[in-house]
């Protein structure tokens, strides 16, 4: 008992420990603070990669219930990242200007997004432009079964058959 009522008449007799107790809660603050928005971007990053994740796995679903496709895999690939669409507020002013026999009328347009509370409304998100997709299958030495997955592909992701590789699984 007597060790603690020495350390904390030590730690009273210390220049200036005020500042000190002040600058390490704040330090303390800080490391919560960007240990909070780094789980929140991490978690926005899952969300992205959930979508992708998802559409491949119900395409792999899907692609192997075609005849003679077997066991399938997908990888699709994309331009960028995922965009959300906010909603915005248009403002429009107009101001007319009367100089002699002329008159000059300026309208200056501002856009800015509608907010709740600190962030911006999101109406919806835009899926990325898909810039190749990767299909390995058991039965893609068949052309026929080739040109069936590559059309289900095209169909299920309106893009251009062109971008679309199929490759056949190797034996295990």
């Amino acid at each position: 008992m007597e060790k603690i009522k020495e350390l904390i008449k030590k730690i009273r007799g210390i220049k200036n420990i005020e500042i000190i107790i002040g600058l390490v809660i704040i330090a303390i603050v800080i490391i919560i603070y960007s240990t909070v928005s780094t789980l929140k971007a991490d978690k926005q990053a899952d969300t992205a990669g959930d979508i992708t994740t998802e559409l491949e796995a119900r395409l792999e679903a899907i692609l192997s219930e075609i005849e003679g496709a077997g066991k399938v895999d997908v990888m699709i690939t994309y331009a960028t990242t995922e965009n959300k669409i906010t909603a915005t507020s248009t403002n429009t002013h107009s101001t007319t200007t009367v100089s002699g026999n002329s008159e000059t009328t300026t309208v200056t347009t501002t856009t800015s997004p509608v907010m709740q509370g600190s962030s911006a409304v999101v109406l919806g998100e835009q899926m990325p432009e898909i810039i190749g997709v990767l299909v390995v299958a058991e039965g893609a030495k068949d052309i026929k079964v080739q040109l069936k997955l590559r059309d289900a592909v095209s169909t299920v992701l309106g893009i251009n058959p062109n971008t679309i590789q199929i490759l056949t699984r190797r034996a295990v």
